[in-house]
């Protein structure tokens, strides 16, 4: 069986899982821990240096460490319409493109907002420490929070988060036109990651992806774009609901 390593409210997992899921790949999800995790996962994929994020994806011998090329993998072991049609992969392949560095301005927006609050440094703590100790290991939760923030350079962009977002979803909105799909008139991986980037700015329904513990929605949104993309936060909420159902599949 496939073994999926992700983080259960991450974008960047769910882009892989419901690309998982449309192909209904049969997988076990692990939940993957800050730190210790990645030591773990380096051991086991014998990647002691470089850059290592997730989700991955094991299949066997074989590695895959990145959403996209998770999804990939899924349709060529899967079934189901295809998400990367062969007259599509150059436009879907920029849409990711997209994807991704929307994604990360949506990040830094948000972990801006949210590194000095409490709440934030407790969710950032091991699951296994029991709820009502929690508080008193709040020191070890800030310094986790202070390390994820150096590790993805939050601080540090050519272009205002800000900027980077709204110019990204401007695009989105422009390309869609009114229309239901970004490549052709049939569901795409373009459209699943664009579809993510929403998720930092207005979160999706909680059934599809769970909300960081300890935030509620006020905490995982930007009020200012949200109000702005409306009618794409309208699109994503449409596709989930035609195309993704609630613990996985295809609609």
């Amino acid at each position: 069986m496939l073994e999926f390593t992700a983080i259960a409210f991450s974008p960047w997992s769910e882009k892989a899982r419901w690309a998982l899921d449309h192909h209904r790949c049969d997988y076990r999800e692990l939940a993957y821990e800050p730190i210790i995790g990645e030591y773990v996962l380096r051991w086991q994929m014998r990647r002691p240096f470089g850059r290592l994020t997730v989700p991955v994806l094991r299949d066997g011998d074989r590695w895959f460490g990145d959403s996209f090329d998770i999804a990939r993998h899924a349709e060529s072991i899967g079934r189901g319409a295809p998400l990367f049609p062969k007259d599509g992969l150059a436009e879907i392949a920029d849409w990711n493109r997209r994807s991704e560095a929307a994604l990360a301005a949506g990040r830094a927006l948000l972990m801006r907002s949210w590194v000095n609050t409490r709440e934030l440094a407790i969710a950032a703590l091991p699951d296994r420490i029991p709820e009502a100790l929690k508080p008193l290991f709040l020191p070890i939760g800030q310094q986790r929070l202070r390390a994820f923030m150096t590790r993805y350079a939050i601080h540090e962009h050519d272009r205002s988060p800000e900027e980077t977002l709204t110019n990204e979803l401007d695009a989105l909105e422009q390309a869609l036109g009114g229309g239901r799909y970004l490549v052709g008139d049939a569901f795409s991986y373009a459209d699943i990651a664009m579809a993510l980037t929403l998720q930092q700015v207005a979160p999706v329904d909680p059934r599809h992806i769970v909300r960081m513990a300890g935030l509620g929605p006020a905490g995982m949104n930007v009020p200012e774009l949200e109000s702005r993309h409306a009618g794409l936060i309208a699109w994503r909420d449409e596709l989930y609901a035609r195309h993704r159902r609630p613990g996985g599949g295809m609609a």
